[in-house]
């Protein structure tokens, strides 16, 4: 019994030996194709290797290498249902990703603040205006109404109205850059 279990021993070894140089030279044949095919799959140089050492793996776990008579169709295939694999599970955990509530769309208490800051120096710039250029313009930022309206309203021409809106909004951005230095 114990000369049979030698046997087998040296059997295995064999086997091993036989399956590790068939893979060798698969590697050494067609790695850097696979790596290739891998890589317009994944659009990830590395992820290209860590899949293909997976299928390499893979083959190396095979008990029989030899059974699978084209090995290289089979590591390719292999390579390719792993690629779906991660392509699959990056796209899951993309999905799952936890939501963000403090984004872009809220801001935070400084910018806030910088804003209010804006909003009170721009008042009192408004209120530096001429009456009617203030009147046309709060009735065009605040009230939302059109030129044609505001014409109507304070019995002005609409190109009159305009040349007010204009004015005002270049008095108010003047007005600012100068309270916020010229760098802003």
């Amino acid at each position: 019994m114990a000369v049979h279990k030698i046997h087998s021993d040296s059997t295995n070894t064999l086997k091993d030996e036989r399956q590790s140089a068939l893979i060798s030279d698969l590697f050494n044949q067609h790695n850097d194709i696979l790596l290739r095919f891998l890589r317009t799959r994944l659009q990830s140089d590395s992820d290209a290797h860590e899949v293909a050492q997976e299928a390499y793996v893979k083959l190396l776990a095979l008990d029989k290498p030899g059974a699978v008579s084209y090995l290289r169709s089979y590591l390719f295939k292999v390579a390719a249902n792993l690629a779906i694999d991660r392509l699959r599970a990056k796209q899951t955990a993309q999905k799952h990703q936890p939501l963000l509530f403090f984004d872009e769309k809220y801001p935070s208490e400084e910018q806030t603040a910088l804003v209010n800051e804006k909003v009170k120096l721009v008042s009192g710039f408004i209120n530096e205006l001429p009456l009617k250029c203030k009147k046309a313009f709060m009735l065009s930022r605040y009230h939302g109404m059109s030129t044609e309206e505001i014409a109507n309203v304070m019995r002005l021409s609409d190109r009159m109205v305009r040349k007010y809106l204009v004015r005002a909004t270049e008095h108010c951005q003047i007005r600012l850059k100068q309270a916020l230095g010229s760098d802003k």
